[in-house]
């Protein structure tokens, strides 16, 4: 025998058996007599016809839907409809020879559950514009909703970034219990040969779910025939055999609707909701498939995105490679030439010639440190590691370390210091950029006439303190002045290997600081460094120049 159970109104838990072949629903029925006030006194008829059960509309002041679609017409019911009537939900419910119902065995943790398919729908770009006679308004809206979603998704730069956005606007828009995102792991290979994976999931609570119980025999429907399904397992679960009530088993209304690329199926989003709070309608349907439909065409941009992205990395990491491995078979070739003259002047018991070659084999060997220390720093991503030093000594330390290099080319070097208190720096990050710009200063200037010069000096507005490398050199052209940040961009030829005003830069930066350059053709260049001399959060009232 069919029946009606009522799982939203006044008359919640109520069960109604459908005895006559003609039965109404209204306040004035003899056989389902509901006391919600929206509900007229002859609102709806179900009937038993030509052997299947049909619902019709009275002419209520409130309308009858089915599944969410309003009822203009006789309409065929199976098992697991929800009928709404004004505030009152229903949920028809008839025995296998009492109806024929279209019905997919669901896997909920090895269990399989019977669910109705109560309405399908394509997924094309029109999903969502063609809008039901009755809902233009909702249309509109639905546009609005998915441009914000294309505003939002367009920013993403990863694919869970992307499907955890998309699921966060699928929760502000529809009202959901759970969702899910799952992609094939190859589009070429749909189930059951291919792979489902989970990248995205969700709770009404926002939490992600901890378990996964959705239909598998849907998902590949909506795959297999592209279109997206909404669906309900009410009354028909073969598990309420045994009496147990609806609302114990948790009666779901759920959605699944493909992601769509251009070309293959790349996915499914799914959604579902206790019908007790809520059911879906074919609207909402309409508007979850056009997510979909958008979501796919997002997704494969940010998949081409990242593809692009890998070949640039692996062209940048080949033209470094073939760069560097030059510059390094420069340093080996000299280094060579330096070890050979040494180890004949030994050889030959000649000291002299011996001690003459070593410090081209020094300067070499210093060559190659510099160039790892340069590389560890422009690869890495670090925290400074700051400590409270005098950073005139840090300067002088420095200028010690390339004083033996500008004896060499004659190139005399001169500091200006203030005194200053202590500042937090990373010693070892600050030293390596002063002596890059030293050593690129030394070799900016003539020998015998060239000059550089360091200076520092306590900024008592802002708490700064500035350091400046002054070189007398022929200065940059003004073209070539943003370049020389590029890295492994170099003004020396085969000479320099354009990472030490980059790593300059970035360690100064990594500090909360800053390194700019100024200079003219014939003038010299000026590179000035500008450090916090206090770390953030720090009041600065105290610091200031000593004497």
């Amino acid at each position: 025998m069919a029946s009606l159970k009522v799982i939203q109104g006044p008359d919640k838990d109520r069960l109604y058996k459908l005895p006559a072949a003609e039965n109404v629903i209204g306040r004035q029925s003899q056989t389902v007599s509901l006391t919600d006030g929206t509900v007229s006194r002859r609102h709806a008829i179900v009937a038993r016809r030509n052997g299947h059960w049909t619902l019709e509309d009275c002419g209520s002041a409130n309308a009858t839907y089915l599944n969410g679609v309003r009822v203009n017409k006789s309409a065929t019911l199976h098992r697991g409809d929800q009928i709404r009537c004004g505030a009152t939900l229903l949920v028809f419910a008839a025995s296998q020879a009492d109806t024929s119902s279209a019905l997919l065995d669901t896997d909920d943790e090895g269990n399989l559950v019977d669910a109705a398919i109560v309405a399908t729908l394509p997924s094309n770009e029109d999903s969502v514009i063609i809008p039901t006679p009755e809902a233009g308004a909702q249309a509109i809206g639905n546009l609005r909703i998915l441009y914000d979603l294309i505003t939002e998704t367009g920013a993403a730069l990863n694919i869970d970034q992307l499907l955890n956005r998309t699921l966060e606007k699928i929760f502000a828009v529809i009202k959901a219990d759970r969702g899910y995102v799952l992609l094939l792991e190859d589009p070429h290979k749909p189930p059951p040969k291919g792979k489902l994976l989970i990248r995205a999931s969700r709770q009404a609570d926002g939490q992600k779910t901890t378990t996964t119980a959705v239909s598998r025999t849907i998902i590949s429907e909506v795959i297999a025939k592209q279109v997206g399904i909404l669906c309900s397992n009410a009354m028909s679960d073969k598990r309420f055999a045994s009496g147990k009530s609806v609302h114990d088993f948790g009666i779901r209304s759920a959605m699944c609707v493909p992601i769509k690329g251009r070309e293959n199926i790349l996915g499914v989003i799914h959604v579902d909701s206790s019908v007790i709070d809520r059911t879906y309608s074919t609207e909402q349907l309409r508007l979850l498939t056009a997510i979909g439909h958008q979501t796919g065409l997002a997704l494969e941009n940010v998949r081409l995105y990242e593809a692009a992205l890998q070949s640039e990395r692996l062209a940048a990491v080949g033209e470094t490679v073939a760069f560097l491995s030059h510059h390094i078979k420069n340093i080996l070739q000299a280094l060579d030439g330096g070890i050979d003259v040494v180890d004949k002047g030994l050889s030959n018991g000649d000291m002299t010639k011996a001690l003459a070659a070593w410090p081209i084999v020094q300067r070499n060997i210093d060559k190659i440190n510099q160039l790892i220390l340069n590389m560890l720093a422009f690869s890495k991503n670090r925290q400074p590691l700051l400590e409270d030093i005098n950073i005139n000594h840090l300067i002088n330390e420095c200028i010690q370390l390339v004083s033996g290099r500008a004896d060499e080319q004659s190139v005399a070097l001169m500091s200006e210091l203030e005194d200053m208190p202590p500042i937090p720096v990373d010693s070892a990050g600050l030293q390596q950029a002063l002596l890059n710009l030293l050593n690129n200063a030394i070799d900016a200037v003539e020998s015998k006439s060239g000059a550089v010069t360091v200076t520092s000096r306590f900024k008592q507005a802002g708490h700064m303190v500035e350091i400046k490398v002054i070189d007398n050199g022929s200065g940059i052209e003004p073209e070539r002045l943003d370049l020389i940040w590029t890295p492994f961009y170099s003004g020396k030829g085969h000479k320099g290997t354009g990472l030490g005003l980059a790593v300059a830069r970035k360690v100064v930066q990594e500090h909360g600081g800053d390194l700019t350059v100024q200079s003219r053709k014939g003038e010299g260049t000026t590179f000035t460094i500008l450090l916090p001399a206090a770390q953030a959060g720090e009041s600065g009232d105290t610091r200031g120049p000593l004497g």
